[in-house]
Formats: C-alpha cells, structure tokens, sequence
C-alpha cells in the first residue's frame, strides 16, 4: 500500500507538470502573444505583456504544485494510507515565534547563496545556469511593476499568495507528509526540502531554497500544522515582494542583507534560539499526551 501512494505521488507531480506545461502558455496566446519566447515578451513595453506572464505563472503553479498536493490531501482524508502529522499544543505565541524564524534566517541563507554564486561563477557548467537565473529575474521583474493597482494586486497575489499556499500544499502536505510515514523526521524533512529546492529549478539560488526549505520543513514537523508553514512562507514572500517594490526596478536578483558579520550571527543566533524553544516546546507536548495515553490505558 504504501508502494502505491509513492507512485501515486510521482504520478501526480507528472500529471501536474504536463498539465501547467500545456494550460499555461493558453496565457500567452490569450494575449495575443502567440509564438514569441519568453525573451521577446519581457522585451515589450506595454503592460498586457507583464499580464500575459503573470496570468501563465498563476496558471503553472497552480496547475504545477497546488492541484497535484490537493488531489493527494484529499485523498490521504478519505482513506488514511498516509496519516497526518500528530499535533500537540500550539497558540498564537507559538505561531509568532514560528514566522520569525525565517525572516531572522534570511541574513545568514542570503550570505550562503552570494558565497555559492562567487565560487560557482569560476565553473564553466554553471554558465548555462546563471543565464537562465538573470533571464529568469528579468521575466519575475516584468511581472512585478506596473502602473494600475488592480494589475499590482494581482501581481502581489499570485506571487504572496498563490506561490506560498500552492508550494506548501505539495511539498509540506503531501511530500513531507508521506516521507515521515516512510522514514525518520530528519530525512522526511530533508528530503522535501530537496525537492522544494529542485522544484524551483534555479540552481543559483539553491542554497537559499534548500535552506528555507529545512527551515518550513522543521516547522512542519513541529507544530504538526499545515496552515503555520503556510503563514512563514507567505511571510516571506509578502516581505521579499515589499522589498522589491522599495527598490525599484532593475534590482530583482541583486537585493543585499547591508548587515555586519556579527549582525549575520546575531540574528541566525536567535532564529535557532527560537526554533530550538519550539522544539522543546513540542516535545514537552508529545511527552503529556504520551503519559495522558498511559493513564487512559491503565484506567
């Protein structure tokens, strides 16, 4: 059975995949943008081309990660082939605590992908790959600034909103979730955290996303909530989206943490500081509700 929900899970993600990979470009033709690559669209001026961009990458990760983990959650609810995470005591501290880890964390993930870049530029293979990250931030900057307000909330939605619940769905809620029935916590975590890391295809980047990944992962497994990785990421996004717009354009991709070395280790000092409270948090809460089972059984 549990053979079965794996290939369940692989064929999912297929069928998602082929699913965005034929919808998503309808998004294009619907504007008129029919047979021109993604360089020749970004290169326009007119705000429809930003929409046509932005439309296809809600259409892709819905299609791509959101529908694949609602198929497998609801199917996982009906019949429990894959039982959920235990929850024990949480509250809205708890909750806070949680979505400050993340933001104190981006200091130090940020100096480990600007580390990564500069050895890796000297790496004739990685050439290929830095291209397509800086073709990539171009196509992510046109979807972002534009004149009217209802085109930004759109934007600001699909990027905050539609990314965070759609990626969280798939690789907390249904990868993670069917790892930690199959292994250790250590590995489930990691081994989502891979894939959230491989599922953005940037490998520039990968430092950064691996390690938000660990990061969302073990919060998963801690609070035993889906909704609390959901609010860290959209967090996240919503932060990295106003920082964005403060800069101005022409900046996606080239935003720095301005922070010392001593400020990088003060604040990756209280973000593990943080975790490690909930940890023990949680632990305190299974141990209860472990002698509460005990006693019930005796009684």
């Amino acid at each position: 059975m549990k053979q079965r929900e794996v290939l369940t899970l692989l064929l999912a993600i297929l069928a998602g995949t082929l699913l965005a990979g034929l919808f998503a470009p309808k998004a294009l033709q619907f504007f008129g943008y029919n047979g021109m690559t993604i360089e020749d669209i970004v290169a326009r001026p007119e705000a429809s081309a930003g929409r046509a961009l932005l439309l296809g990458q809600a259409l892709y990760t819905l299609l791509m990660f959101a529908l694949p983990g609602l198929y497998l959650m609801q199917r996982w609810r009906e019949k429990p082939l894959v039982p959920a995470l235990p929850k024990g005591s949480w509250s809205w501290i708890d909750s806070l605590l949680a979505w400050a880890i993340l933001p104190m964390s981006l200091p130090f993930l940020s100096y480990c992908t600007d580390l990564w870049s500069t050895i890796a530029a000297d790496w004739a293979f990685m050439a290929p790959h830095f291209e397509s990250a800086q073709a990539s931030d171009r196509a992510v900057e046109k979807m972002l600034f534009f004149p009217t307000l209802g085109d930004q909330l759109f934007s600001m939605a699909t990027f905050v909103l539609v990314a965070a619940l759609s990626e969280e769905i798939l690789f907390r809620g249904a990868v993670q979730r069917l790892l930690h029935d199959r292994t250790s916590p250590l590995p489930a975590i990691f081994g989502a955290s891979l894939a959230f890391a491989l599922g953005h295809m940037n490998f520039v980047q990968w430092p950064f996303l691996l390690g938000a990944g660990l990061i969302l992962g073990g919060l998963y497994w801690i609070s035993g909530r889906l909704w609390v990785t959901m609010g860290a990421h959209v967090l996240h996004n919503g932060l990295t989206y106003y920082w964005t717009l403060q800069a101005g354009p022409n900046q996606y991709g080239n935003l720095e943490v301005d922070l010392p070395g001593w400020g990088i280790l003060v604040s990756t000092g209280i973000a593990v500081g943080v975790g490690v409270l909930l940890f023990r948090r949680s632990l305190e809460s299974s141990r209860a509700r472990g002698l509460e089972s005990s006693r019930a059984r005796e009684l």
